[in-house]
């Protein structure tokens, strides 16, 4: 496990580094976390909805070895609430809020279900099912979802790359009171084969892909034109989940290095500078969610992170006080 300490950089953003200890110093301990939820059946990755009540909101984790998401109050006991869906393998989910489609706002939970060849919608936090699409994307895993030019958008990930379409990209309409999803975009010739995680990032015109085998990330356009990779060196396992987060120093981008002690990777999100690394509890993590702003019982944000402590696959999530994880002031 590398060895964590605070440098300055960035006009003043304090960040991780890892020098090495002279003799008789003490090695810092990983991060612990507030909360760790009950044992799910291979869990992999988490999302937040932050509901109109703050006091309410939840985190969703797939289960892909249940076939289902798990459901968790964002409070300081991960406290579980329940499960819904019926998948064959459950692996990547993505929350967007406060969306028009179909004559009125609505939040939305976005889940692929990698057997089952199909990426499902759900409402929340009611959890009923409300649309299904990318049945023609063999194997979907990673999905990010955005609001553009009044229109709704997902971006897909397959397990393997068919040809040049690394990513498909999926407008999101209502037909006949369901939720449809039409192809309207394929690009990533770029990326290796086997890929998991996509995360788009409207205000920078930007969409994050976690290239695993060439360990960086790729960045495109939203419109799916090659920009340039970062992270070559960084990581040393493969890059897994991604997250922005804006802070008061600005926006930085949290990737997860899976080794056997997670070791997670902080960006620059406009120049994809290194800023440094933090360690925590959490093992071979997969995927990661932030929210950045005040919840009643995470004053300074949260950040969840899937943990594989015995190496069977995803055991549980592990809930952080966000300010924690960040880069230290």
């Amino acid at each position: 496990m590398k060895k964590r300490t605070f440098a300055l950089t960035l006009g003043c953003l304090l960040v991780l580094s890892q020098p090495i200890l002279s003799s008789g110093q003490t090695e810092i301990p990983p991060v612990r976390p507030v909360a760790v939820t009950v044992a799910g059946n291979n869990v992999d990755s988490p999302a937040i909805w932050v509901a109109p009540n703050p006091a309410e909101s939840l985190v969703l984790l797939t289960e892909k070895g249940g076939g289902a998401v798990m459901v968790f109050k964002a409070d300081r006991q991960a406290t579980f609430v329940r499960r819904f869906g019926d998948f064959k393998r459950p692996n990547g989910i993505s929350v967007i809020q406060g969306v028009s489609i179909g004559g009125k706002k609505r939040d939305l939970a976005f889940v692929t279900d990698r057997d089952g060849n199909s990426v499902s919608i759900f409402s929340v936090p009611d959890f009923e099912k409300v649309g299904v699409f990318a049945e023609d994307v063999v194997q979907p895993m990673g999905v990010s979802v955005l609001s553009r030019n009044r229109a709704l958008y997902a971006y897909i990930i397959p397990k393997k790359r068919v040809g040049d379409a690394g990513v498909f990209r999926y407008r999101i309409t209502e037909t006949n009171g369901k939720l449809v999803g039409i192809r309207d975009l394929t690009f990533g010739k770029e990326l290796s084969i086997g890929q998991e995680t996509v995360m788009a990032d409207p205000p920078r015109n930007r969409l994050y892909v976690a290239d695993e085998s060439a360990q960086d990330i790729v960045v495109y356009s939203l419109d799916g034109k090659f920009v340039r990779r970062f992270g070559k060196g960084v990581f040393q396992a493969q890059v897994e989940g991604i997250v922005v987060v804006q802070t008061r120093k600005g926006p930085i981008l949290i990737a997860s290095d899976q080794r056997e002690r997670t070791e997670f990777e902080f960006f620059d999100a406009r120049s994809f500078k290194h800023l440094g690394t933090t360690v925590t509890t959490a093992m071979r993590t997969d995927g990661i969610a932030v929210y950045g702003n005040r919840l009643p019982e995470f004053p300074k944000g949260l950040f969840v992170a899937q943990s594989d402590p015995e190496g069977t696959g995803g055991k549980q999530a592990e809930f952080f006080d966000l300010e924690d994880v960040l880069p230290r002031k």
